[in-house]
């Protein structure tokens, strides 16, 4: 039977369609907006830092090196439980940086990358700027996703190393006592160092959405940078007190951040290129907070002049 046989009413449906219902509802729940997408933007970061939710391989690399950074730290708590402090423990607390600052930067090298490159490459930033985040959201948060990993692979072998000293001494609150006063120069250390290192890494890593050009320009900018600086305060030094000579730490920061760090806890680089170097703690503060503010300035220039 056609549409004309049954009638003019059926004729009507077949030419305006039907509605099925399909049990689509609405969202009736709590909405998050910027805040929540600027959460989850930053715990997705730390948990890229460390490869977790990924595949076996991606986390080689920081598993790996945050177990290297904390070798250091039992060997330290070893030598103070075997000895009980007959003999100077060559790890300490102000010198831990220098110790593992080359795990620092391989660490910034390997992950700053994943965290801004996966985006470009995979064009899914045009997506993630379709909500509710700012352009100067993304970077920020990517900038405190890595710092927080840094953080963590720089504190956590300092913790380790509190905890020797206090629970393997025989006087407990004497151990504790002596060991609290370091705790503020442990946190501003690690806190300035994991700003600097992490700012200038993303900034790096930013421009190029090809891991391996990110990943040699941050050796670049951190190892070139340090051999220049080298060069120039021993030569300084041979030239017997040119004073340009205590400018040489400036040229690199994990230098920079190594004078500031011994500042911080009050004691003298002891060895290095930069051991004559007298600048005071307030200039290497300064030329550290310059290069957070200089490396997040060319962040928020390249994310919103980006073009999705």
């Amino acid at each position: 039977m056609t549409a004309q046989d049954r009638g003019p009413g059926t004729r009507a449906e077949a030419a305006t369609g039907s509605i099925y219902d399909l049990g689509y509802q609405r969202y009736e729940g709590r909405r998050l907006g910027r805040p929540g997408a600027f959460l989850t933007l930053y715990l997705d970061g730390v948990r890229a830092c460390f490869g977790l939710g990924r595949p076996a391989r991606a986390k080689v690399v920081p598993v790996g090196l945050l177990v290297l950074a904390l070798l250091p730290a039992v060997i330290a708590v070893a030598i103070e439980a075997l000895t009980r402090g007959a003999i100077p423990d060559p790890i300490r607390y102000d010198n831990y940086f220098s110790t593992i600052v080359q795990f620092l930067v391989l660490f910034v090298a390997a992950q700053a990358p994943e965290l801004v490159g996966r985006d470009q490459r995979y064009r899914s930033l045009a997506l993630i700027f379709s909500r509710a985040l700012e352009r100067l959201d993304y970077p920020i948060a990517k900038l405190l996703a890595l710092g927080s990993a840094l953080l963590v692979v720089s504190l956590l072998p300092q913790a380790g190393i509190f905890l020797g000293k206090v629970l393997g001494a025989k006087d407990l609150l004497a151990a504790l006592t002596d060991n609290l006063g370091a705790v503020p120069a442990i946190l501003l250390s690690s806190l300035i160092a994991a700003a600097v290192m992490a700012s200038l890494a993303l900034a790096v890593a930013a421009f190029t959405a090809r891991r391996a050009y990110a990943t040699a320009g941050i050796f670049a900018l951190f190892y070139v940078s340090l051999a220049v600086a080298s060069v120039v305060a021993e030569t300084a030094r041979r030239s017997r007190g040119d004073w340009w000579g205590d400018l040489a730490p400036l040229m690199a920061p994990t230098a920079t951040l190594d004078g500031l760090t011994a500042w911080l806890f009050g004691t003298e680089l002891t060895g290095g290129a930069f051991r004559d170097a007298t600048l005071s703690g307030p200039a290497l503060l300064a030329m550290s907070v310059g290069l957070v503010v200089v490396a997040m300035g060319l962040l928020a220039w390249r994310y919103r002049g980006m073009r999705l």
